[in-house]
């Protein structure tokens, strides 16, 4: 349950401006917010995330309740403790998830990258009818156009946001009304151990390292579709990223208890120049990790292949980063310089209440209840 006094996502700004705030307001409490700070950034640390890296250092958000950190933090989603579970059928899982979704009966705001995890997505509530009540959002260049051309033009509302910057697409979804779906936290649920911005961890650390990015950081991973949202408040409940439901996370925890995982790790040397390893190649010239990764995530390859019967939507799918095509962009064709396209995003915090705390009303707030065993 999410008390109205808890923190459900906050951003490095935000947290810049609560140290301002308790230095005036409470400034001998300092002392034990630095305490923990520290025991912050070492949780962040074994999950596999480097704590210099302040976009990961401010994510940390314990979905079992235990740990507040610097803030009173609420868990966003429920959590799915790590034991063995009725087995299941992974697809049934995915139909199970999409048909819960759309039983809101409200439109589901669906970011679609063309990538396999919210392809697998897609085709799931495709597959059940549902067409009708999605809203797919799509940022820069299609990872799979054809699959566009098939399934979504003309059968679904869409919106394609071709500036491809973070302060456009993070601006489209509408919390306040419509259910916000994602996919980006299949990642962390089947075996990435290594993000862009976070070092990887050794094999037999595998087990220790998904449990923590699980608990600890996907609830960041998904709120931040919406931190340029243009509204005051947000239903919390509308929050339902695809790969966290409860079916989807208990089939999970039984694949790591069978020893079936097959890991990952984004940062490895072996995946090449970053800002082309991302890109689909012939096999023969993909990079050393690329290849690994073409054995990951079977389940995911596996539903997509049913569906589709396509090899190359399905088991020839390397891992894109759709997250470039939102960052960077080329100055102009045939230059490798490249240049941020974002600006500053509007959102700092959402309130348990559904708050969004933003530079204009920070300071109507006594953030006093907000702060752990202040």
């Amino acid at each position: 349950m999410i008390n109205k006094k808890d923190i459900i996502y906050w951003s490095k700004e935000f947290q810049d401006n609560i140290t301002n705030w308790l230095e005036d307001n409470h400034p001998l409490f300092m002392q034990e917010w630095n305490y923990y700070l520290l025991l912050e950034k070492e949780i962040l640390w074994n999950a596999g995330h480097n704590s210099f890296n302040y976009d990961y250092l401010t994510g940390a958000i314990d979905r079992t309740g235990k740990n507040k950190f610097l803030f009173n933090t609420g868990l966003g989603i429920k959590w799915v403790p790590y034991q063995e579970y009725p087995k299941t059928n992974f697809a049934d899982c995915m139909f199970e998830t999409a048909r819960n979704i759309a039983d809101t009966g409200k439109t589901i705001d669906f970011f679609w990258s063309g990538g396999l995890d919210s392809t697998a997505s897609l085709l799931a509530f495709n597959e059940l009818g549902l067409e009708k009540q999605l809203h797919v959002i799509m940022g820069g260049e299609l990872e799979s156009p054809d699959l566009f051309e098939k399934i979504v033009k003309g059968r679904m509302d869409y919106t394609w946001d071709e500036t491809s910057s973070e302060n456009v697409f993070f601006s489209i979804a509408q919390p306040n009304k419509h259910v916000l779906c994602t996919s980006a936290e299949a990642d962390l649920m089947f075996g990435d151990k290594g993000t862009l911005a976070a070092r990887g961890n050794s094999i037999e650390n595998s087990f220790d390292c998904w449990e923590n990015k699980r608990r600890y950081y996907s609830s960041t991973r998904t709120w931040k579709y919406i931190s340029n949202f243009n509204g005051d408040w947000l239903d919390t409940d509308n929050y339902m990223p695809f790969y966290m439901q409860e079916s989807i996370e208990k089939w999970a925890c039984n694949h790591m208890i069978g020893g079936d995982m097959v890991f990952y790790d984004a940062t490895h040397e072996g995946w090449g120049e970053p800002l082309v390893w991302h890109k689909n190649a012939g096999y023969n010239d993909l990079a050393e990790s690329q290849k690994h990764y073409l054995k990951c995530k079977m389940p995911i390859r596996e539903f997509i292949y049913d569906i589709t019967k396509d090899k190359s939507l399905s088991y020839q799918m390397g891992k894109n980063v759709s997250a470039f095509r939102l960052k960077w962009k080329k100055v102009s064709e045939g230059e490798s310089a490249i240049k941020k396209t974002n600006l500053n995003l509007k959102n700092l915090a959402i309130t348990g209440d559904g708050d969004v705390i933003t530079r204009k009303n920070f300071n109507d707030y006594d953030w006093t209840p907000y702060i752990a065993n202040l």
